[in-house]
């Protein structure tokens, strides 16, 4: 099996895993918070779905003005536009204050799912669309030491991470009684 394959079947694993652990959640278990200061589920799913936009966008070369929370009418929909917000401005909750965590929208876990789900197959078609790996090991911008291989294997890293975490707030909450 080539890298580019293997690529494309881990995140439609990704995306199986957060549909086993999303779906059906309510709007208050998507909303329940183990403290004032921690993510809720729906804002995690959130922000690792808006980071792997951020990767799609980098891997095809395109400008932020082209990640999918734009153009598939996500921000006209919520009117949440979240870029230049946190760090370098990417609006993946990364470097969010508390009061910009706040703001985020809330969405029905089929909303996050879709979203998530319009993001792997993104992702998914342009990997299968390439001759080789070797793509990959461009930067992921010209003059970047990050290749786009190491921000694709990054960023799914932490979405598997992050579905961990879904599964201990899940329990917090059980336990919690909420």
């Amino acid at each position: 099996m080539q890298d580019i394959e293997l690529y494309a079947e881990l995140i439609e694993s990704l995306s199986k895993w957060a549909h086993l652990e999303v779906e059906g959640l309510s709007e208050r278990e998507l909303a329940w918070q183990p403290d004032a200061e921690g993510n809720s589920i729906g804002v995690t799913v959130w922000h690792f779905s808006r980071w792997l936009d951020v990767v799609a966008r980098l891997l095809d070369g395109r400008k932020p003005a082209e990640e999918l929370w734009l153009t598939r009418g996500w921000a006209e929909r919520t009117g949440y536009n979240p870029q230049g917000i946190g760090e370098k401005g990417l609006g993946a909750v990364t470097g969010y204050t508390l009061e910009e965590v706040a703001a985020i929208p809330p969405l029905s876990a089929q909303d996050l799912l879709m979203y998530l789900d319009q993001l792997c197959e993104v992702i998914c078609t342009f990997l299968r669309s390439l001759p080789s790996s070797e793509p990959l090991q461009q930067p992921i911008y010209p003059g970047a030491e990050l290749t786009k291989q190491q921000m694709l294997q990054t960023v799914f890293l932490g979405s598997c991470g992050h579905l961990g975490e879904i599964e201990a707030l899940k329990a917090m909450m059980k336990r919690a009684g909420k």
